[in-house]
């Protein structure tokens, strides 16, 4: 029996939700509230870096025709939004533990993080995102070339933000602002 596509959302929603709980309930309790130059650029950057992807995701996707869902726009944006974050989070700190038991080194810790949390992020990308949405990618646009060196650029600040500030809250506000964008021109629905 296949699931539908919405039930495989609401399923990985429902166990990213629960990771996020469970492992990280003082991260989402506890907002940092340190807001020092470098968190200020940091989140500023993050948000031109958003602002470009918005740029080069609409100029290299199609919505191949379908009709924008209001509905699915704003629950996905937010569901997945902080589900995904939960889970990138999660990946993130496994790596950083995993460092921190040969080496207290920050750039180490931070680099083993990141890699973690790239091979989950690919590995979510393109074992499950794209099989389940429709197809949507422009293989002749001249912007396709610029897609991957930005989602790298987005990544890493939101890696920052973790390893700096343990700032969940930014992040899923962030993604939230990645998935509206994907959402608002891939026009797939949740609900028919």
């Amino acid at each position: 029996m296949e699931l539908s596509v919405p039930l495989q959302i609401y399923i990985y929603w429902a166990f990213a939700f629960l990771v996020g709980i469970i492992f990280f309930k003082k991260d989402i309790l506890a907002f940092n509230p340190e807001f020092d130059t470098r968190r200020i650029s940091l989140l500023a950057a993050s948000l031109v870096i958003i602002a470009v992807n918005a740029w080069v995701y609409s100029h290299s996707t199609t919505d191949g025709g379908r009709a924008l869902d209001l509905l699915t726009v704003l629950v996905f944006s937010i569901g997945n939004g902080i589900a995904e974050t939960f889970m990138f989070y999660a990946v993130f700190r496994l790596g950083t533990s995993l460092a921190g038991r040969f080496t207290q080194n920050q750039l180490t810790l931070f680099m083993v993080g990141f890699v973690f949390f790239m091979v989950y992020s690919g590995l979510i990308h393109g074992l499950f995102w794209l099989n389940i949405l429709p197809e949507h990618v422009v293989q002749t646009s001249p912007w396709k070339p610029f897609f991957m060196p930005v989602q790298l650029l987005i990544a890493s600040s939101w890696a920052l933000s973790f390893f700096w500030y343990r700032d969940i809250r930014s992040v899923i506000f962030l993604h939230a602002l990645v998935d509206l964008t994907m959402v608002w021109n891939v026009r797939f629905s949740m609900f028919n």
